[in-house]
């Protein structure tokens, strides 16, 4: 198997995203959180050792809503890194684009994510430590 080091090597799996209509249908022990800068709900859960982010959109202007229209349930991929910037000039010469300047979020207490894609890999997001 490849060892690849697209985000640094410092880069770390945080957590997978999905989408979903209601997090209270799909876990109902669940408690949704509104990260409003990102137009959706979220919650997390331990699924046998791996961290799963359950989003849900917070209207129909959320940027998760056309993947769930489409059927899209598997969102991103989410990896935790020392340094924002060095992990976007990393990554670029693996076609990898930013999508849009990195923002605090609430619910990682004011931490920055940036959000990457890349054609043939799909979404990712990108957590500073």
């Amino acid at each position: 198997m490849e060892q690849a080091s697209v985000f640094g090597r410092e880069a770390r799996f945080h957590h997978v995203g999905l989408a979903v209509r209601s997090i209270r249908d799909a876990w109902p022990s669940c408690t949704p959180q509104a990260e409003v800068r990102q137009g959706v709900s979220l919650s997390f859960l331990d699924l046998h050792g791996v961290r799963i982010e359950l989003l849900e959109p917070l209207d129909e202007d959320s940027p998760i809503e056309a993947g769930l229209r489409h059927g899209a349930t598997l969102l991103h991929l989410c990896f935790e890194v020392p340094d924002l910037e060095a992990s976007l000039q990393a990554c670029r010469p693996h076609r990898f684009h930013r999508l849009r300047p990195p923002v605090p979020t609430d619910v990682f207490h004011g931490r920055r994510v940036v959000w990457v894609y890349s054609k043939a890999l799909g979404l990712f997001e990108l957590l500073e430590t």
